[in-house]
């Protein structure tokens, strides 16, 4: 169970991701060939004008890549928040039941044991997909830019 919304919130996260690389890529692709063909100028402002536009592009992908680690840092801290507190629930819960606890606390670790292996898989697939979806992207935009600049 716990798996499957991992997943869940994984696929979520690389659905967003790619949606955001590529609206922000092709919208500053089709801008930087907008300026180029607007401002068809001495070679020296068409170079100021690119040094500002890599600089933009710069800064969008240095905020869009600390978007991302907080975004993974937020989703690993609260999972390592949850298995905290339940963790902490049980002990101070099952204290009068040592039996129970320790039946149950078997039984839970049997399933998070078998749920870890396909959370860590679902993990590694979204970042994956993160880069492949953040190359991919930037690279359409590379490739707007070359044919229409």
């Amino acid at each position: 169970m716990l798996a499957v919304l991992v997943k869940l919130i994984f696929s979520t996260i690389t659905m967003i991701s790619n949606i955001i690389t590529k609206v922000i890529f092709s919208t500053t692709a089709y801008l930087v060939v907008m300026i180029i063909h607007a401002f068809k100028v001495p070679g020296e402002a068409t170079k100021g004008m690119l040094e500002q536009t890599a600089d933009i592009i710069r800064s969008i992908l240095e905020f869009f890549f600390e978007l991302i680690i907080n975004v993974i840092t937020t989703i690993l801290s609260s999972f390592f928040d949850a298995i905290k507190d339940g963790v902490i629930e049980s002990i101070v819960s099952g204290s009068s039941a040592i039996g129970d606890i320790m039946e149950q606390t078997k039984s839970s670790f049997e399933g998070l044991l078998n749920d870890v292996p396909e959370i860590i898989q679902g993990f590694s697939e979204m970042i994956t997909s993160l880069i492949s979806d953040f190359v991919n992207n930037s690279m359409e935009a590379l490739g707007i830019v070359q044919e229409n600049a």
